[in-house]
């Protein structure tokens, strides 16, 4: 059975196109560079992309915070590497208004970040921290929704108010990883539940 999963990562990336310099995205962007990496995990794997993902994270780098969207079903023509992802993204800032599908899977439009929340109280919301239950004795149900920051992590306010909605803390262990990294262990770990993960035997 394939598992759906939905990522959440807290951006404090720039929402003005025109600030985002390709060349230097960690001095221009208010760290994009860290939202990429964490697309590259949670979509690519070696020659193909997960269509069981979708990433979001809203923007809040700016005046009005900026919410995109990525669904692994309709993303098209994007590469793996940062200044790919990265120009994708300045262009969903370039062309939002016009259209919320910006490019092939990728979405964009003014959204506040309970806003996304609430849209999507249909799924089982889990917040990645290293005092929750550990990964391993997780029973996941229906539709996992994991949350998560970049380089700074979410709010109290803004972790209360998953808590709230009954979110559960989930932990990959006592180290502190980065956040692209903790997006490919779930997705591996989602994986071997699916039964897709083979472990050799030596």
């Amino acid at each position: 059975m394939t598992i759906f999963r939905h990522f959440y990562v807290k951006s404090h990336g720039v929402t003005e196109p025109e600030k985002i310099n390709l060349k230097d995205l960690p001095g221009s962007s208010g760290r994009l560079d860290v939202v990429a990496r964490c697309i590259n995990a949670a979509f690519w794997l070696s020659g193909d992309i997960r269509r069981n993902v979708v990433f979001h994270t809203v923007l809040h780098g700016g005046e009005q915070p900026v919410y995109i969207r990525i669904e692994g079903e309709r993303l098209r023509k994007v590469s793996p590497d940062e200044r790919s992802i990265s120009l994708f993204l300045k262009k969903a800032l370039e062309r939002m208004g016009s259209r919320e599908e910006t490019s092939p899977g990728i979405f964009a439009s003014s959204r506040s970040f309970r806003e996304v929340v609430e849209e999507n109280k249909d799924k089982e919301f889990y917040l990645l921290e290293e005092e929750g239950e550990s990964i391993e004795d997780m029973k996941f149900e229906g539709i996992p929704f994991f949350f998560l920051g970049d380089n700074r992590d979410l709010t109290d306010e803004e972790k209360n108010f998953l808590l709230e909605r009954g979110a559960r803390k989930v932990s990959l262990g006592s180290i502190s990883y980065l956040s692209s990294h903790c997006i490919a262990v779930v997705n591996w770990w989602l994986d071997r539940k699916e039964g897709k993960h083979r472990e050799k035997v030596i």
